[in-house]
Order: structure tokens, then C-alpha cells, then sequence
């Protein structure tokens, strides 16, 4: 079952390129499968591995199926109809969850946030909008230029997100992506978690970990 990449923090490789700007919920990244030949959603996991009723995060299952399963299925059969399967990619989250944390207390969300297509890979972020927009989806937060302004507005968090952005661009076929986070965010995690993880968040880059 296909996994989600990870993403760099802050790449400069496409400076002045057209990009989409995605607001990064705070949550878990979540999984599913779907067999367009059985109909049927038929995998689960977390990002790292498998989610059977036993697992953390066996209440997403009944959660994702309620939200999206008939609704992407649909989707899947009338903008599909040749692909062999499907996986999508959620935010598993609750009104007070941070950096990966949940509260047993609140009550949960998933909100698909990436489709993979088998062998053809991840949609388009402009057709991710057209053709999932009408579901929960992440809000758009910028379209426009990946710029050094840009960056600092989301650094600054001008738009009052709980964590950052995603960044979604097109080069040849592929989708590239690149995520920011706010000063506030990552300050918070380093209160709360320390320095180390700090670190591990902006993968050890020694330059961009003196600017928080």
C-alpha cells in the first residue's frame, strides 16, 4: 500500500513557479485503499503501517467510510473509470491535537488531503480541487508565485492556520511539494517537545533551525 512521501521544509528548488498552498492540518496522516474492480475499500493504515480493530486508530475506519467512502467511490467511477485502485490520504484530528497528539476525550475528524491514482501517481493539485473540492477538503490558503514573501507571510502566519501549509507544484508530470510552518508552530513544539524534535521537523538543517 502506497505510503505518503515526506516532505522537505521550506525547499527553494522552485522559487517563482506556480504553486498551490494547502492549509497543513495538525493531526495524523491516515490511508485507504480502494479496489475500482471489487468496489470495495479494502486496506487501512496510519502512515507507517497497517490498521487492523485492534490498532490506535481503528476509529478512523468507521469514520472514513461514513464521510467518503460512497462519495470517493462515485468520484473514482465517473472521472476514473480505468484505473484499477485508488489511495487516498487523510488528516486524522480533534479540536485540541497537536503534533501528532490526540485527546481520547475529542471527538475526531479526518479530512482527505491527497489522492494517488495506481501507476499514474498523485493528481494534480488544480485537479484535486476540481474533482474533490465538493468534499472536505483543506482549505486553499494561496495560489500564486513561491516566493521569498510568500514564505515570510506563512512564517509570520498572516493567515491564522494551527500549523502551516503544504506547497503543491507540477514539473513535466510530477507533483512536487514542499511544506511551510508557521514561527509560532515550531516555537510551540520546541517548548513542548524540545530541541531534538525541532530538529527531526526541519530535517536537520542547521542554516534554517537558527531562523526559529
Amino acid at each position: 500500500m502506497k505510503q505518503y512521501p515526506s516532505i522537505q521544509h521550506y525547499n527553494k528548488g522552485l522559487y517563482g513557479e506556480k504553486i498551490y498552498a494547502f492549509d497543513k492540518l495538525d493531526g495524523s496522516n491516515i490511508r485507504a485503499e480502494y479496489s475500482c474492480k471489487r468496489k470495495e475499500w479494502y486496506k487501512f493504515g496510519t502512515k507507517t503501517s497497517m490498521i487492523d480493530k485492534k490498532s490506535d486508530f481503528a476509529d478512523a475506519i468507521p469514520i472514513f467510510k461514513e464521510k467518503y467512502g460512497d462519495k470517493l467511490a462515485k468520484v473514482f467511477s465517473d472521472k476514473y473509470p480505468k484505473i484499477e485502485s485508488v489511495v487516498v490520504f487523510c488528516e486524522y484530528l480533534g479540536e485540541t491535537s497537536f503534533a501528532g497528539r490526540h485527546s481520547i476525550e475529542d471527538k475526531k475528524d479526518l479530512i482527505l488531503f491527497d489522492v494517488s491514482l495506481y501507476k499514474k501517481g498523485f493528481v494534480h493539485p488544480n485537479e484535486f480541487i476540481d474533482n474533490f473540492g465538493h468534499l472536505d477538503i483543506p482549505k486553499l490558503v494561496y495560489e500564486g508565485k513561491y516566493t521569498d514573501e510568500f514564505i515570510n507571510d506563512i512564517r509570520k502566519n498572516i493567515h491564522n492556520l494551527s500549523e502551516g501549509v503544504i506547497c503543491k507544484g507540477v514539473v513535466g508530470k510530477e507533483v512536487w511539494m514542499t511544506k511551510v510552518k508557521t514561527l509560532e508552530w515550531l516555537r510551540k513544539v520546541k517548548e513542548l517537545h524540545g530541541e531534538k524534535y525541532l530538529y527531526m521537523e526541519l530535517n536537520n538543517d542547521k542554516q534554517l533551525i537558527k531562523s526559529y
